[in-house]
């Protein structure tokens, strides 16, 4: 199964868009990044394990890292849910922008459909 940008926002608005608001604010949003900020610090940690910057345990770091990972993402994308973004949208325009404000030489935009005509 793939998992889409537009399946997770959706999920996620109805798992945390339901909170109540305080001056058209959804309070779940303080919540969500505070724990976006935790699972950074998390994720921080095991690259600095990995880095050798601080001692491991000898548990698998790649494994720890994915999941961390994986938590900086879902709660990312909450909060561009309970706020009404569609980051599908706005990954495109912020490439297009970086693509030429950088000199790449494809964007991800012309990289997505040059993939799709390789299928």
């Amino acid at each position: 199964m793939e998992v889409t940008i537009k399946n997770l926002e959706s999920y996620l608005a109805k798992t945390y868009g339901g909170f109540a608001e305080k001056n058209g604010v959804p309070l779940a949003e303080n919540n969500l990044f505070m724990k976006l900020v935790e699972e950074m610090g998390e994720a921080a940690e095991i690259i600095n394990k990995k880095t050798g910057r601080k001692a491991g345990d000898g548990s698998d770091l790649n494994s720890e890292l994915g999941k961390e990972l994986c938590d900086i993402i879902h709660y990312a994308v909450a909060i561009a849910a309970v706020n009404g973004l569609d980051l599908n949208d706005i990954i495109i325009e912020k490439d297009r922008a970086a693509a030429i404000k950088y000199n790449h030489k494809i964007n991800l935009e012309d990289f997505i459909r040059s993939e799709e005509k390789d299928v």
